[in-house]
């Protein structure tokens, strides 16, 4: 099946005399229903990764696109931070966090004792 992302933003911090938001702090979540084998009535179970991160951002009050803290909305801020990442950090984030969600489906790895 296929994961569902979830961008959210956490905090900001801004400049109090102008509203410029220098910095964002986001999660990134990801999660994927997995079908039960042999349940009966079908059932699914979610497994769920993410990852958080801080982008500094450029806000300039000069320009006409700048939006102020007052105003600005969490669509903004996660637009802007998938900006200042690039497409390919997005792809690479979320990838991970596909990885990181197989890897608890289907594990390489186990610790413990033998006893």
């Amino acid at each position: 099946m296929a994961d569902t992302y979830t961008w959210k933003i956490s905090t900001l911090n801004r400049v109090i005399t102008d509203g410029g938001i220098y910095t964002a702090h986001w999660t990134l979540n990801a999660s994927r229903d997995v079908p039960v084998v042999g349940s009966d009535p079908p059932e699914t179970k979610t497994y769920t990764a993410s990852s958080y991160g801080s982008q500094g951002l450029t806000p300039d009050p000069t320009d006409p696109s700048f939006i102020p803290y007052a105003d600005v909305t969490e669509a903004n801020v996660i637009t802007w931070v998938k900006a200042a990442l690039g497409t390919d950090a997005v792809t690479a984030k979320e990838t991970g966090l596909s990885k990181n969600i197989d890897l608890q489906i289907n594990p390489v790895d186990a610790t413990g004792v033998p006893w």
